[in-house]
């Protein structure tokens, strides 16, 4: 991937934290489904794009990456808490992020984000370029497991079919 191709975090923080902290541009768009995440593309440029996420109580992600794209998120509304590394770490970390915090991450990033508040979350994501692929992982005692790639034009792909080989490889103690 070409360098110039690629906006750098600071940038897509501006453009993310400057997006989260002007609701008139995104408020219409929030839906809250008790099943699955909803979200919609807010702008697509040719180096980056932006993705409102509305999240309701208890939902949450698989581990997974961007398939090499960077990134920043903002919580808008509510709270996610993340567990993040990357796939050279033999741990990961745990950290909350509550409304009006951001965070930029590199091509090696990988997390997962769950809304364990008690009030349904908006948050704001820019990557760069715009994602292709997104890489899902299951962490085990073992370390990082890679579950597979799917390819993507949103933060969203299905990846309900991961879950149950998760939970597989989880119960196996791989």
């Amino acid at each position: 991937m070409a360098k110039n191709s690629v906006l750098p975090v600071r940038q897509l923080r501006n453009i993310v934290d400057s997006t989260a902290n002007s609701p008139e541009t995104w408020l219409s768009s929030v839906r809250y489904d008790l099943y699955q995440r909803h979200c919609v593309r807010l702008r697509r440029e040719k180096k980056f794009e932006v993705w409102l996420i509305c999240w309701d109580i208890g939902q949450d992600t698989l581990l997974h990456d961007h398939g090499g794209s960077v990134g920043v998120f903002a919580v808008a509304k509510g709270s996610l808490v993340e567990d993040y590394g990357t796939i050279t770490q033999p741990e990961l970390r745990t950290r909350r992020h509550t409304a009006g915090t951001s965070v930029g991450f590199g091509a090696d990033y990988l997390h997962n984000l769950v809304n364990v508040g008690m009030e349904p979350t908006v948050s704001i994501h820019a990557y760069s370029p715009p994602l292709r692929v997104m890489n899902f992982y299951c962490w085990l005692p073992t370390g990082i497991h890679h579950l597979r790639a799917i390819d993507c034009d949103t933060p969203e792909p299905d990846s309900s079919m991961l879950e149950t080989q998760a939970a597989a490889l989880r119960a196996a103690g791989a």
